[in-house]
């Protein structure tokens, strides 16, 4: 086993950027698509329960049926219902995802935008490092503590260069509401992780989730009377909603492999680039504002960013 261990280090040593890492830079772009056509439907009349309900369809479709063909063909993994604990993580990861995540991303997107909403929520990556070293054990060396404080700091010049652009006047309590949606995705992350390195396949660790959240969702509207809220949401809103799904489907199936095949700390900080990508789709497709001050927060989240690959690849065994 210390051979193999000492191959594939030796091996990731030569190969800056492995599957895992691949696998992060597709979310980032993803998720950045994803924000920047989520921006839309948020300003319009739909509650948040709906969008985060319809945005959450095509992902649970998606992961539900590759996860049935995995078990279909008899592959050997471990079942999330053999241990308390895995489907305990699972049921909390979708509750955080959809339940607490989503709605406060939807709130902060309408306060801010995705110009505040996408750079703040982008300071995921230093609560998943932390609690991938706490839950997970993963090494966290120096480098990579100061490359994820770089990127933090880069988020925050980011969001003060767009600061000054055409925002809306509260635009500043997009803030918490996005440090809030951080911190959740941070969590649900290493909890997802935590049962893929116990067997369970990333399909179904996707699809429980998402199986949970929406039920969830639709839940607390079913108790509240309030079902009929999808009638009356327009169809525009209802396909733009499906489409950012669709983004975020592919996204969220990215990053899960990413998380599988790599550490927490360099999949979420690959991911994290979109915060860069994001701003600057928008200023190359709507015509959004990319300032200096804004230019340089993106090129210190690169810096960041480089730094903690190095930490990581520093760490790998021999």
């Amino acid at each position: 086993v210390r051979e193999a261990r000492g191959r594939i280090g030796a091996q990731l040593r030569r190969t800056p950027l492995g599957n895992g890492e691949v696998w992060a830079l597709l979310a980032a772009f993803g998720y950045a698509l994803y924000q920047v056509f989520l921006g839309a439907p948020m300003q319009g009349d739909v509650h948040n329960v709906v969008a985060a309900t319809v945005h959450a369809i095509p992902v649970m479709l998606f992961a539900t049926a590759k996860g049935w063909v995995i078990k279909r063909r008899g592959k050997e993994m471990t079942s999330p219902f053999s241990d308390w604990r895995l489907i305990g993580a699972l049921v909390c990861n979708g509750l955080l995802l959809f339940v607490v995540a989503t709605p406060l991303m939807f709130e902060s997107l309408r306060k801010g935008g995705v110009l505040i909403a996408s750079p703040v929520s982008g300071t995921q990556v230093l609560f998943a490092a932390l609690l991938a070293a706490i839950l997970l054990r993963e090494p966290l060396t120096r480098t990579i503590v100061l490359g994820m404080i770089i990127s933090v700091v880069g988020i925050f010049v980011l969001t003060t260069g767009q600061s000054g652009a055409d925002l809306s006047p509260t635009w500043w309590l997009a803030v918490p509401f996005a440090l809030g949606t951080a911190l959740c995705w941070a969590l649900a992350g290493v909890l997802l992780t935590y049962t893929m390195r116990r067997g369970v396949d990333p399909y179904q660790a996707v699809a429980i989730p998402t199986v949970v959240g929406v039920a969830a969702l639709n839940g607390y509207l079913l108790v509240m009377g309030r079902m009929g809220l999808y009638g009356e949401t327009s169809a525009g809103i209802l396909v733009s909603l499906l489409v950012a799904g669709v983004l975020s489907a592919a996204a969220l199936i990215s990053l899960t492999l990413a998380l599988n095949l790599t550490t927490v700390a360099s999949a979420t900080t690959l991911n994290s680039l979109q915060v860069v990508i994001a701003p600057v789709i928008a200023w190359l497709f709507l015509g959004e504002d990319l300032n200096l001050a804004a230019t340089v927060g993106i090129l210190t989240i690169l810096a960041g960013v480089i730094m903690v690959q190095r930490g990581r690849l520093a760490a790998l065994p021999d």
